[in-house]
């Protein structure tokens, strides 16, 4: 189903609500489901839930996050997610984290209640080669790489104090790839003669072929609900090192998989 692409087709689309989710409702009318499964809240789901609910049918809803992040713009959708919430039957987090900070906040009795980790995705239809392993030759600098939607509560500030703290020596190459939320956020990096940025959102293959660059993959948060980039990292063979902040120590774990910090 398609959905929007801009803030005004949203509206107009919305306004218009019942005939854009026909199909689904419709289908949903021709094979009813067993069970329904939010897996990525967004701004229409409440309208379907309702009519899942008036089916018969129970809903469980998945969370990325419990809260907003600091710097996140859009606090409608809190609301909305905590009102699917009390629509379901049942909560999937995707940290223990997530799952506590819930708790703290909402009633959550009666609902079913599922922690399961965020692993990577096999990007089987990119049909890549084996990932090449990290080349372990001190011919060259360290590679270091930090990707993914780069938000202010990531860190880039604090990755660029702790590289003016490192200096020179062991000798490192930075990349910083991904598509950037403030641009003073990111000054002090691009300020540093061993960061190389490539700003700008980024396909699967893009940040994978990163990946495969880097020898280690860096996630200097300063607050995480858990992190997309951590088993992609690990499913091309890099380690991780992390603040040991919000749902990192759950997927990172330290002197094994990479180093909490």
């Amino acid at each position: 189903l398609y959905t929007y692409a801009n803030a005004q087709e949203f509206v107009r689309r919305s306004l218009g609500i019942r005939g854009v989710l026909r199909p689904i409702v419709e289908r949903l009318a021709a094979d009813p489901p067993d069970a329904a499964i939010v897996t990525m809240t967004g701004y229409w789901d409440i309208f379907l839930v309702r009519h899942l609910r008036r089916m018969g049918v129970p809903v469980v809803v998945m969370l990325h996050d419990a809260e907003n992040h600091p710097g996140d713009r859009f606090h409608v959708m809190v609301g909305l997610q905590r009102r699917l919430i009390a629509m379901s039957e049942g909560i999937i987090t995707l940290s223990g984290f997530v799952a506590r900070q819930l708790a703290s906040r909402l009633s959550l009795a009666g609902k079913v209640q599922a922690t399961i980790p965020l692993v990577a995705f096999s990007y089987a239809e990119l049909d890549l080669p084996p990932a090449p392993l990290p080349d372990a030759s001190t011919a060259r600098p360290l590679r270091l790489l930090m990707t993914g939607r780069l938000k202010r509560y990531k860190g880039l500030r604090l990755l660029a104090d702790a590289l003016q703290l490192i200096g020179a020596a062991p000798p490192l190459s930075v990349r910083v790839v991904g598509a950037v939320q403030d641009r003073s956020e990111i000054a002090a990096l691009a300020a540093l003669p061993n960061v190389e940025l490539d700003l700008g959102w980024k396909s699967d293959r893009d940040l994978l072929a990163h990946l495969d660059w880097a020898d280690i993959a860096v996630l200097p948060y300063v607050e995480a609900s858990q992190s997309g980039i951590a088993p992609m990292s690990f499913k091309r063979g890099r380690p991780v090192i992390a603040t040991p902040v919000g749902g990192l120590p759950e997927q990172v774990r330290h002197g094994e998989t990479g180093l909490l910090t």
